[in-house]
């Protein structure tokens, strides 16, 4: 889809995580790969391949839509439209274009249900269906979650169990373990949870950010680290966990179940965890906004409709 293309170019689509953070991105690589949580790309390879591509893509589009809001990366936005001719409609969060809690399994939302009742703030924990966590890992999470003394709901996958030890039962009533494909949104939603363990994907972001949970960050692969960065240090809407190495440890540093005990706890009762609940849920009320009748995603998405609309007039004539 080449720029001289006589028919109408492409409309690219995807999150806006990189340019025009506060933090400049050179700076956020360097301190990435200083503290052992990004490695040196290669210029080669299928990855790099599909890098160059989807540049390509991008530079030959009319604009790309975004799964974001203006009111939470307005820095970004604004650095975009001063470096690039390509424009951007950030329409997001498109979470919210549903009604959550629709699809929640029925024991889940009781269970939930059983905790608000009794006052006991839930921690959601579920790192997306991509992550690769070692039976080691695993346990320590485990062990971490269990001495934290906390209320959470814990979504597992298969592929991370070579027999049949799910955990199901060891936590007793305090911890539930679900596994498979949940209603992520409207576990979110519900008003029992009060923190969520996650690895930052961006869709877990938006989706935590439009109902108001505070993030604790594990991030894994992928963009997740620079989300997880944008998460603590920038929105101020999370903390995160750190990987250390020991000396029984074989891979590349694992986050210790003392770890984990420590920051659940600080996410939904500490002083930090406060702070990031007090501005997780102001973004929350900016995130419905946007999406309102004059809000600027709903304005964004005329703009888009509007713009296109022209551009394929125009071609036609």
């Amino acid at each position: 889809m080449a720029a001289a293309s006589p028919e109408l170019r492409h409309v690219a689509m995807l999150p806006f995580m990189a340019k025009g953070h506060a933090m400049p991105l050179l700076h956020l690589t360097r301190l990435l790969l200083a503290r052992g949580l990004a490695s040196k790309p290669e210029p080669t390879g299928p990855l790099w391949d599909l890098v160059c591509k989807t540049k390509a893509s991008m530079d030959s589009s009319e604009g790309i839509i975004v799964n974001s809001f203006v009111e939470l990366e307005a820095l970004c936005f604004d650095g975009w439209s001063r470096m690039s001719p390509v424009k951007l409609w950030p329409v997001g969060p498109l979470c919210l274009a549903f009604e959550p809690g629709r699809n929640m399994d029925r024991d889940v939302s009781d269970w939930l249900d059983s905790r608000l009742a009794m006052n006991r703030p839930v921690l959601y924990v579920a790192f997306g269906s991509q992550a690769e966590l070692s039976w080691t890992q695993l346990e320590e999470i485990a062990l971490g979650l269990d001495q934290s003394g906390l209320d959470f709901l814990w979504v597992v996958r298969s592929k991370w169990f070579d027999s049949d030890n799910r955990f199901e039962n060891r936590f007793g009533d305090k911890g539930k373990v679900y596994q498979g494909f949940i209603d992520q949104f409207g576990v979110l939603s519900h008003k029992s949870i009060k923190g969520f363990f996650s690895h930052c994907g961006w869709n877990s972001v938006l989706e935590s950010i439009s109902m108001g949970v505070p993030i604790l960050a594990f991030p894994m692969a992928a963009e997740q680290k620079l989300n997880a960065k944008f998460v603590v240090d920038v929105l101020r809407v999370g903390l995160m966990v750190w990987p250390k190495k020991r000396e029984d440890d074989m891979e590349n540093g694992l986050v210790a179940r003392e770890e984990v005990q420590v920051m659940v706890r600080e996410l939904i009762f500490g002083e930090e965890g406060k702070r990031a609940s007090t501005r997780v849920s102001e973004l929350a009320v900016l995130s419905k906004k946007a999406m309102e009748i004059g809000g600027s995603s709903y304005t964004k998405l005329e703009e888009m409709v509007h713009e296109i609309s022209e551009l394929t007039r125009d071609k036609s004539m």
